[in-house]
């Protein structure tokens, strides 16, 4: 269901993408195929899923695209020194990584790399200089049937005088290219799909396949997946290969009367570096949420509450999930917005309804004398908590948001008898748990922050 009310519709943070351009044109790079102050066409996406049959991962960088079959000529984007010439596998995939860094240096460095040289014409070779904009070689011809050539363009980083580890090299592939190639032109946001049969999203039990949940009546800890796709300013005249992962989604969960349950909270940014082995933190694949990216289908569902709320790409990102149980049984919004490396967006929402059967467990127990206090704001240190225990105890006092995640460990650790007072710091708007572990017992209370 798209988003109509006027409460729900938030401006994109274009101040945030205003000073991502500032400092990444500072370090901007030009196009590394001619003509290099002109946008090219784009076949795979930094960050996209894709499976040829030996099982799915990242695709580690972005194809530049040109139908020019002849052997384009690969220019560099930046001086450097070439610290590995090689094959990862036969004629197709030789590659040249150039360093930023000289040779005598051999501890971490960044550099770039250019795959799909032709190694039969002239090349770059090991150990020689390169400056900016300098020819390092040509474009090897694809297939006889394709119809275009592509460049494989990557930032890496390795460790050694030089990189010649073929053919399994160690780089690590640490940020996408397109945060800072220059000129671009692309004004074409990205598009959401339907998830699921008629639902825009899908709602899938958590860390489950093939679980899936009726939007109207959700319970117990939830995956939200999204499908969607972006598209960039030039099409490579396939409309498949036009679909190309987002640079960015982001989400927020509102009661139907505009509470915020859960504040926007990035769910991922293809921006720095990717591990394949994490492609299934990111990326549904099941029977009913098939991810694909290959040229003959893309189709990408995100685990969009996969995420601790950071940009890093990792295995504990797994724990993220919408805990509908901490929140009151009732109707919520789901809005999502995804946006390209450029700035633009789109937003996209649905209607939900969660269905627990009870509130939030409240236990009265002997170890309490009375229930939390959760006082007004204080000033600038945040919120009070008061309770007063009955006898001494082992006590657990933490904030929990209903992504599940403990956003403040307040207390832990043995307290006497007697009154107690402890401060939250000050967080985002939205509706939070507060847990009490005395002892054996448990005790949980709601704590709405409002701005």
């Amino acid at each position: 269901m798209p988003l109509t009310s006027a409460s729900l519709l938030i401006i994109l943070p274009m101040r945030l993408f205003l000073l991502l351009f500032l400092v990444n044109s500072l370090i901007a790079t030009s196009w590394p195929i001619p003509p290099a102050d002109q946008v090219h066409p784009i076949g795979n996406n930094w960050g996209e899923y894709q499976d040829y049959g030996g099982g799915p991962y990242f695709h580690n960088g972005i194809d530049i695209l040109t139908p020019d079959t002849s052997g384009v000529e690969v220019r560099a984007v930046a001086p450097g020194w070439v610290k590995a010439w090689g094959t990862i596998q036969a004629d197709l995939h030789y590659r040249i990584a150039v360093c930023d860094s000289p040779l005598t240096y051999t501890d971490r460095a960044e550099g770039w790399l250019y795959a799909h040289i032709d190694p039969y014409r002239w090349h770059k070779n090991l150990g020689e200089e390169v400056s900016e904009g300098e020819v390092i070689g040509y474009l090897v011809k694809w297939t006889d049937e394709a119809t275009f050539d592509h460049l494989h363009f990557a930032r890496i980083s390795d460790t050694g005088a030089t990189w010649q580890r073929f053919p399994a090299p160690t780089w690590w592939f640490i940020q996408n290219p397109l945060t800072l190639i220059q000129p671009n032109t692309d004004l074409t946001p990205p598009v959401f799909e339907n998830a699921r049969f008629n639902f825009r999203f899908a709602f899938c039990e958590n860390n489950r396949n093939n679980r899936y949940l009726n939007p109207e009546s959700l319970i117990g800890d939830v995956d939200i997946i999204v499908k969607v796709y972006d598209k960039t300013g030039i099409s490579t005249g396939n409309q498949v290969w036009d679909k190309l992962a987002p640079y960015q989604i982001e989400f927020t969960i509102r009661r139907a009367d505009g509470m915020v349950i859960i504040p926007w909270t990035l769910s991922v940014q293809f921006s720095n570096r990717l591990e394949g082995s994490l492609v299934q933190v990111v990326y549904k694949d099941d029977r009913t949420c098939n991810s694909r990216g290959d040229y003959e289908n893309r189709d990408y569902y995100f685990i969009i509450t996969n995420t601790d709320g950071d940009s890093i790409i990792e295995l504990s990102d797994t724990t993220g999930k919408w805990a509908t149980a901490l929140c009151d049984d009732g109707d919520y919004w789901v809005v999502v917005r995804a946006l390209d490396v450029y700035g633009n967006s789109t937003l996209d929402s649905m209607l939900v309804s969660t269905r627990n059967g009870v509130g939030i467990e409240q236990l009265t127990n002997h170890y309490l004398k009375k229930p939390f206090d959760l006082a007004p704001l204080i000033g600038k240190n945040g919120r009070q908590i008061s309770f007063t225990l009955l006898q001494p105890a082992k006590v657990e006092l933490r904030l929990i948001d209903p992504l599940g995640r403990i956003i403040d460990k307040v207390c832990s650790g043995e307290l006497p008898a007697g009154e107690h007072r402890f401060y939250l710091k000050q967080l985002p708007a939205g509706v939070y748990t507060l847990e009490l572990i005395a002892g054996n017992r448990r005790w949980h209370k709601k704590a709405v922050f409002v701005k």
